[in-house]
């Protein structure tokens, strides 16, 4: 895997990006957080689509609305997500603040235990797409990986202590390469799937 991991532009060109989304305001902050609510059991190209079809909808739109625009963009989950997302606009004006004042593993687990439709995957997938590299996405391509190269024995993540024991492994793993696990993340999920989304 060592060969693999070497300077890339484009990663850097998208870690970047996160790091200037994090200085976004609190609507551009929950139009990303809404995003990875979006991506739970479906794929990071339908969450981007749908993000880019629907937008300022994630914040104006009814719950009805929002149902409907997810259904006309084709995104399965229509009703539950709406649900989700409606349900999460009461973290939207204090999302800045919430950020620069929280420590990150305290953040990630007041959005996990706060914002439903955010577990552990989602809530770190919205942290790293704000430019903080502390947490891995443990996707299912990652997973995979991960037991293709030998460094677990299984991909279940049945529980919160399935995840973090798996992602306690990855840590293990981005201290050993001198990179950051959200930003190791991006490297592994290139060589999974040949691309770069986010």
């Amino acid at each position: 895997m060592e060969s693999r991991l070497l300077f890339n532009k484009k990663i850097n060109e998208r870690i970047i990006d996160f790091i200037n989304m994090g200085k976004s305001r609190n609507d551009s902050l929950f139009i990303e957080l809404s995003f990875c609510i979006l991506t739970a059991n479906t794929s990071a190209e339908m969450g981007i689509r749908t993000q880019r079809i629907i937008m300022d909808g994630f914040i104006e739109y009814s719950r009805e609305q929002l149902s409907e625009e997810l259904k006309k963009a084709k995104y399965r989950f229509y009703n539950k997500r709406a649900d989700y997302i409606v349900n999460a606009r009461f973290i939207r004006k204090n999302l800045k603040k919430l950020i620069s004042t929280m420590d990150h593993f305290t953040l990630r687990e007041y959005l996990v235990n706060n914002v439903k439709g955010l577990g552990y995957k989602e809530a770190s997938h919205f942290l790293r797409n704000i430019g903080i590299f502390d947490f891995a996405i443990l996707d299912k391509h990652i997973i995979q990986l991960l037991m293709d190269y030998g460094y677990i024995k299984d991909v279940k993540l049945n529980s919160r202590a399935d995840y973090l024991e798996k992602e306690q492994i990855f840590n293990s793993m981005a201290e050993m390469y001198n990179l950051q696990p959200g930003i190791l993340d991006l490297y592994l999920w290139q060589i999974a799937t040949g691309k770069i989304l986010k």
